[in-house]
């Protein structure tokens, strides 16, 4: 039991390490997020589909009614990556990244209305940690502040990240999550497909590889690993574990994109970062 628990935290961290990654694409792709999201589930869901076939499982799951509600959260997925990628267009990767991980409060309260599951001081505690960790990342409440948009942008993505994951666990928590992640990034694909009509598509080779790499690494293989470890814990421990992803997610922007956080950055993503080590710790104390 503490072997299996093992793996599944080992498992989680690794999604999230790669998950991490994802966001800089929204800086290193000149393009609108609703192109660059159609661009990474493309080449997901055609990698997810493979697999399927090649290990001969369905595509589909046996019940009309999972099948639609796998649609709704396909739509879901597609609304929290495009607006999670504008929110790093807007402002900056590190705001986009700690702004979504207000998650956890909107876990908090969404997880009793699903599950036999109750509100304890320490959840709001930490969810309100978070919030105020949100509140510091804004430097002023002007309209006309890039900051702003782009938390409140976060601030939707996170909602819908949320909601998916609740509704992800009740409803196909069943299933192997190769073919969740599959039905639902096919769906993110097909309603962000009218794009098309509207943007030119990725103009050079380069732009090619890199949504390519998003789509495949990143995506398929981060998230099939994100949704098989939600699948054995709370989706609030979950949440709350994640948000160890600002960290790696703040080393890549500096190393790679050279983006140095501000200070209020540091001092937001300390306070979200120690709601999840405080989560760690609990989570591997007791017995989900």
């Amino acid at each position: 039991m503490q072997e299996n628990r093992l793996r599944t935290y080992l498992e989680f961290q690794v999604s999230q390490i790669l998950i991490s990654g994802n966001v800089l694409f929204a800086q290193v792709l000149s393009y609108s997020p609703s192109l660059i999201t159609w661009g990474r589930t493309l080449f997901a869901a055609s990698l997810l589909g493979f697999v399927l076939w090649f290990r001969k499982r369905p595509f589909f799951f046996p019940n009309k009614k999972e099948n639609w509600i796998s649609f709704f959260l396909g739509m879901l997925l597609a609304f929290h990556w495009v607006t999670f990628f504008a929110s790093a267009q807007e402002a900056t990767i590190a705001v986009a990244v700690l702004t979504l991980f207000t998650h956890p409060v909107w876990t908090v309260l969404l997880e009793p209305l699903f599950f036999p599951s109750k509100i304890r001081s320490l959840d709001l505690g930490l969810a309100i940690l978070v919030l105020f960790g949100m509140w510091i990342l804004v430097p002023s409440f002007d309209l006309e502040n890039k900051y702003l948009l782009g938390v409140g942008l976060g601030l939707t993505s996170s909602w819908a990240m949320a909601f998916r994951n609740i509704l992800t666990k009740k409803y196909l928590s069943g299933h192997g999550s190769t073919q969740v992640m599959f039905h639902q990034t096919a769906v993110t694909c097909l309603v962000l497909s009218p794009i098309l009509f509207f943007e030119d598509l990725f103009h050079s080779p380069k732009d090619w590889g890199l949504v390519v790499l998003l789509g495949l690494f990143f995506t398929a293989v981060g998230h099939t690993f994100y949704i098989k470890s939600v699948f054995k814990m709370k989706v609030k421990t979950a949440g709350l574990l994640s948000t160890v992803q600002p960290v790696y997610s703040a080393i890549l922007a500096w190393a790679i994109l050279h983006e140095v956080p501000r200070k209020e950055e540091f001092i937001g993503g300390a306070l979200i970062l120690f709601a999840a080590a405080l989560e760690s710790f609990r989570y591997r104390k007791k017995t989900e």
